[in-house]
């Protein structure tokens, strides 16, 4: 299985680590066009129900006349793979990107994509599917789910390129 790099470069951050130069780490699809992880990524996250009052003598419910819209905390789940020219390198980048999703900074994991020009303030929750493409005898590959948490999600923040260089724009 060979995996074409330079289009991986550069994809990817977290923690301003470029996630494919330091682990061979990417996220990673099923089948070649689909986009379940920009889906994830860009899906709005609920509004949190409006607080309404409701009168047995009235009809209907009272809201407060300005609703004020709030966001539900949201769950991503994101497929990664991870591939390396062996099984020593594949392990060393394999326990070096986990310990980095469960560490992060505090805590915490901003994953920015600038491809969507965004960053996601996040916390790793687990890992919750692995599949090992390939045996251990020369290129590894697996792939697999993480689950994280955005807690606020409408504070994730939109990044513009400006001059090849990433701006953050809250």
């Amino acid at each position: 299985m060979q995996i074409q790099t330079d289009v991986l470069d550069g994809l990817l951050f977290i923690n301003e680590k470029d996630v494919y130069k330091r682990f061979g780490a990417f996220l990673s699809e099923e089948r070649a066009g689909d986009n379940k992880n920009y889906s994830e990524l860009m899906k709005p996250a609920d509004v949190k129900p409006y607080t309404a009052v409701s009168f047995r003598e009235q009809d209907g419910e009272k809201l407060p006349s300005v609703l004020t819209p709030a966001f539900e905390a949201r769950e991503l789940v994101l497929q990664f793979a991870i591939t390396a020219p062996d099984r020593d390198a594949f392990m060393d980048r394999y326990n070096r990107f986990l310990t980095l999703l469960k560490t992060g900074e505090n805590g915490w994991l901003r994953i920015t994509v600038p491809e969507l020009r965004r960053t996601y303030r996040v916390y790793y929750m687990g890992c919750t599917g692995w599949k090992q493409l390939t045996d251990f005898g020369g290129e590894v590959v697996a792939r697999f789910s993480v689950k994280f948490r955005e807690p606020k999600p409408h504070q994730s923040l939109f990044i513009a390129a400006i001059d090849n260089d990433i701006e953050i724009v809250p």
